[in-house]
């Protein structure tokens, strides 16, 4: 896959955590990566991450028979992705 895509923003990382609205976001985007990379893509295997960023990227996460990947993702990705891209950063 070519460009990465990220389960969280920077966004939902500041509201959701301690990380003050003040800080850089370019500060912030290589810890997200560096988690997902740690965390997340070790646990879900390649093919699946592949699949998930590729429903991401054509916008199609929430389609009639995808209703489980946006479940996992919302539910299970992205909470997790926000408390370990903390304690990365």
């Amino acid at each position: 896959m070519a460009t990465q895509t990220l389960y969280i923003s920077e966004n939902r990382l500041k509201e959701s955590t301690t990380i003050n609205q003040n800080v850089d976001t370019e500060l912030l985007v290589p810890n997200i990566k560096i988690a997902q990379d740690k965390y997340i893509l070790t646990k879900l295997g390649s093919d699946l991450d592949n699949k998930l960023q590729t429903l991401i990227q054509d916008g199609e996460l929430g389609d009639s028979g995808n209703e489980n990947y946006k479940t996992l993702v919302n539910t299970y990705i992205q909470p997790a992705l926000v408390q370990w891209t903390l304690y990365e950063s």
